[in-house]
């Protein structure tokens, strides 16, 4: 029996209200782009980072630092920290939610892990300015090592993938030292890749992130070979951050609607600074609340 005009105007209405409904459900971070799509682009351009050949101070994780740390809240005593899942911190009392608490890690967590399965990629996807999206890759290290006067606890670094309106990549942002939000840009047909997969350099100790031996500055070592291929030749660690060898990428969401629980946490992932001094200003604080987060993100874009 034919329906009328009015009736199928009607059922377009509450198809498109499905969907409607159906995209937000798709979207819990709020940021307008669809967590699936997100992961899936994550996956898609994640990087390959190669390690310097002596690297002291190699990846990890969240969940592996906090197996081999205190959390300290600001101020008093410190409490053991059994798993990545306390850091939800509405389970913890006021002063562990103050800016100033931090971690306190053994000294024998600062070299890192050496087993690549530890070594995780958080990322963060978000729409861009620019009518695309910008993928953050965050890798998490222990500790900089950085010829003893900058050292200290806790080392987040990270590079940004930039793709254009139809989802195409047009590039990587680098981020080193204090040019991290966002970073040296480099187009992406001059990239060094292996398929879709950009290539990165991390500086030994400093971590900081370089596109080729060219962009090094005198004072870092870097992997002496840009080919992935040729990397374990020359004594490199491979750290393929998608690949099945490591601990794969984790989504971290917004921070107003974190998808893992500790990037709403203020606090500082390290206790000692410079110089090894105690420090409750040195060591950085996570992703969420540094300056290269959400750079060059649409408006509402990074809730």
């Amino acid at each position: 029996m034919p329906i009328s005009a009015g009736k199928a105007r009607a059922l377009l209405a509450l198809s498109a209200l499905a969907l409607c409904f159906a995209a937000r459900a798709a979207d819990l971070d709020a940021d307008g782009l669809d967590d699936d799509l997100e992961d899936a682009l994550l996956a898609r351009f994640a990087p390959i980072v190669l390690l310097h050949p002596t690297e002291p101070a190699r990846p990890g994780s969240t969940d592996w630092l906090l197996a081999r740390a205190d959390l300290e809240p600001a101020p008093g005593p410190r409490p053991r920290v059994l798993a990545a899942s306390i850091l939800g911190v509405l389970a913890w009392p006021k002063p562990v939610e103050n800016p100033a608490a931090r971690l306190h890690p053994r000294a024998q967590a600062r070299t890192g892990s050496a087993n690549p399965a530890d070594w995780v990629v958080y990322g963060h996807a978000y729409p861009s300015a620019g009518g695309g999206v910008l993928l953050q890759y965050w890798f998490f290290y222990p500790f900089n090592d950085a010829y003893g006067v900058f050292d200290h606890e806790g080392d987040w670094e990270h590079v940004t993938v930039r793709l254009g309106s139809a989802l195409t990549p047009e590039g990587v942002h680098f981020a080193a030292h204090f040019d991290s939000h966002p970073g040296a840009f480099v187009r992406w047909s001059t990239v060094s890749r292996d398929g879709e997969h950009p290539v990165v350099l991390s500086a030994r100790g400093t971590h900081a992130s370089y596109a080729a031996q060219r962009d090094v500055p005198f004072w870092e070592r870097v992997c002496g070979v840009g080919d992935p291929a040729r990397a374990a030749e020359a004594g490199c660690p491979v750290w393929r951050t998608s690949g099945p060898e490591s601990g794969g990428i984790v989504n971290l969401g917004e921070r107003g609607a974190p998808r893992v629980p500790f990037l709403a946490w203020p606090g500082r992932w390290g206790s000692t600074g410079r110089l090894g001094m105690d420090s409750r200003t040195d060591p950085p604080r996570g992703p969420g609340f540094q300056l290269g987060w959400c750079v060059g993100a649409a408006p509402r874009g990074c809730p």
